[in-house]
Order: structure tokens, then C-alpha cells, then sequence
């Protein structure tokens, strides 16, 4: 379907509204208006879409994906769903990146040094509390799904050259063919002196701080944080920018065991309503979930992925630089015979 199609379709069924009221007569061009509007403001940039051998506008891209469905009600479903997808552009990753920071992760700190306004007064907290943050944190991503060298500009910190993902580190450490058992030891005398030079040490980091963009199920970043709490002997925040309910699950549940070691302080916790399928358990989501849920019931078996994305998770999300594979597979897969026109192509890490 072309994106003038897709035009006319809509003023169609608006026209067909004769006995509704004047805004309800407008209301597939009203949802149409909004998403041309994030179309051509905070969801202009799409990165995957920038190769040449797709489409960069995001508008023509849901023109393909309505015109998927041959039923004009399952069209008329796919415009609504639209409007419901969550797209985080780079700009609320830099809120998010922000955020983190300055509400999570100060909190942590200044709880880790036992910093106080009394007696010390508000400039005393401040010149703790920064030190603590810039010279005795170190900050790393999980995966390199976390731009963690944004991170760091964002927030202005300094002083720590290296930023290692420990997803790597712990594969190198005990999962390649020729495991490295020095790796966790290095680490710790990394931390004891991020100077690598013993003639001009640099004040040893205190504490960890992990972070990633998107936790589904948590199964890969709750081995790493497991590995990382089991050996580095220090205190460990672990800060998912967006996190889902299975993820945050498992994650307290590694929490509560950790005997204090360990605290999970989420930026954005998805509640069950938020997602589809079984992982919803049951709780009210949006008006149109349970159309959906028959929509996707149709498909099953049409994808590469789990009807309802990697572990059946059920999210209805995409981010700026690709979209997760927990996301529902309709919006991100082109399907077992490669003929389905995503809205969000997702770029795969493995093949």
C-alpha cells in the first residue's frame, strides 16, 4: 500500500462515520494526523532505516505495514496500534541518560557514603556526593546495546578511561573455548587503580554502577550481574533504562538474595497492562489488546520469533538505533517468506 492509499482509506472511513459525532467522524485522520506529526518530529530517525535498501520515512513505512492486511478492519486495528508502539528517539535517551544519573544512581551513592545535609550543609552533600560520582563510581554498560560513551558525555563524568561491557568480559571470562580465569582479577586490580600506572595511582573505585537500554526477560544481563556479584567483591547498582516485568522479576528476586550487595533501580518499569499475550497474566491493558491478541492469534507461526517476540515478552516498543526482539514480531520481522513490510526492521545482533 502507498502512503496516498493509505490517505484515501482514511478519509474513507471517516466518511463512512455519518452518524457519529463531528470529532468521531475525524478519527482515523486525527490518529493519522498524530503519527505524521512524530513522524516528521521525534521519530524522524529510525537508524536501520537509513540503509539504502529500506525506507527512511517512517510515513510510508506504515502505509507498507497496513497494507499487510487485506481485512479493513485489521487495517483500520494496525492505524490504531500505531499510535499505542512506544518509540524512544535519541533525544529521550538522553533524558533517560539524565535521569539515571541524576535521580537513581546519585540516590545510590550518596546512601553508599552515608553523605548528609547536617552538619555539613547543601555545598558540603554536593562536594561528597560529586566526588563520590566522578572519582570512586565506575560506570559500565552490560551489552553495547548501551551507549555508555553517551552516558558518560551526558552527564559530564570523567576520570575512568575504560568502559568495558561486562557481558563480554563474563563470556571471555567463562564461556569462550579457552576461558580466561585472571579476567575477574584483573578487573578488581583495574578498580583498586584505574591508572594502570602503580607510580601515579588514581583514587580506587568504591562501587559499580551497570547499565543497559532495554531488559526483557533478564535472562543475559542477570548471568552477568551474577558473575559480576559472585567475584568483584564490591557493591553493584544495576540500572536498566526500560525495564519489563519478567526482567524486574527475576532481577529483585537476585536483589533479595544478594544480602545488600546488590540494588536494581529501574528508569522505567513497564507494568503487565503495557504488553500482549500471556505475559500480560490477565490485567487490564488498552482498549483495542484484546483485538490485537486475536489479530496476532491469526499470524501465529508466520514469523522467525515467538508470536509475541523473544520469550513471548510482548512488548510494543522501538527505540531510535533498532527495536528489541521482546517487541511483537509483526511490527519488527519480515516474516518466514521475507514478504511482510515492517513498520520498525529490526537489525539482528546474530544471524
Amino acid at each position: 500500500m502507498t502512503l496516498n492509499e493509505l490517505q484515501q482509506l482514511v478519509h474513507k472511513w471517516d466518511s463512512q462515520n455519518l452518524t457519529a459525532s463531528a470529532i468521531a467522524d475525524a478519527a482515523y485522520t486525527i490518529i493519522y494526523d498524530k503519527l505524521d506529526h512524530f513522524a516528521n518530529n521525534e521519530w524522524r530517525q529510525y537508524l536501520p532505516a537509513e540503509h539504502p535498501s529500506l525506507n527512511a520515512s517512517y510515513m510510508e513505512r506504515l502505509a507498507a505495514w497496513i497494507g499487510n492486511l487485506s481485512d479493513e478492519e485489521d487495517q483500520k486495528l494496525f492505524l490504531k496500534y500505531a499510535l499505542h508502539i512506544s518509540f524512544f528517539s535519541h533525544e529521550d535517551f538522553t533524558a533517560l541518560y539524565r535521569t539515571a544519573f541524576d535521580r537513581e544512581i546519585t540516590q545510590w551513592v550518596a546512601d553508599q557514603i552515608g553523605a548528609k545535609l547536617i552538619p555539613h550543609g547543601s555545598q558540603g552533600f554536593r562536594s561528597e556526593v560529586h566526588s563520590a560520582l566522578n572519582e570512586r563510581t565506575w560506570f559500565c554498560p552490560v551489552t553495547d546495546s548501551m551507549d555508555i560513551n553517551e552516558f558518560y558525555k551526558v552527564n559530564h563524568l570523567r576520570g575512568i578511561g575504560h568502559r568495558p561491557g561486562f557481558a563480554t568480559l563474563k563470556m571471555l571470562a567463562l564461556d569462550f573455548p579457552v576461558p580466561d580465569p585472571l579476567l575477574m582479577n584483573n578487573l578488581i586490580q583495574y578498580m583498586d587503580n584505574p591508572s594502570l600506572d602503580p607510580r601515579d595511582p588514581l583514587p580506587s573505585l568504591e562501587r559499580l554502577v551497570l547499565l543497559e537500554d532495554i531488559v526483557g526477560s533478564g535472562s543475559q544481563c542477570l548471568e552477568v550481574v551474577e558473575w559480576v556479584l559472585n567475584n568483584l567483591g564490591r557493591p553493584v547498582l544495576f540500572v536498566p533504562l526500560i525495564l519489563c516485568p519478567n526482567g524486574a522479576t527475576v532481577l529483585n528476586s537476585l536483589e533479595q538474595r544478594s544480602q545488600g550487595r546488590l540494588t536494581v533501580r529501574p528508569v522505567i518499569e513497564l507494568r503487565r497492562g503495557d504488553l500482549l499475550g500471556g505475559e500480560r497474566q490477565g490485567e487490564s491493558g488498552w482498549a483495542i489488546t484484546d483485538q490485537l491478541e486475536n489479530l496476532i492469534s491469526r499470524f501465529t507461526g508466520n514469523f522467525k520469533y515467538e508470536d509475541y517476540g523473544y520469550r513471548n515478552t510482548g512488548c510494543s516498543l522501538a527505540t531510535f538505533s533498532n527495536t528489541p526482539d521482546n517487541t511483537i514480531p509483526m511490527i519488527h520481522d519480515n516474516g518466514r517468506s521475507n514478504t511482510w513490510a515492517p513498520l520498525f526492521p529490526r537489525v539482528l545482533r546474530d544471524t
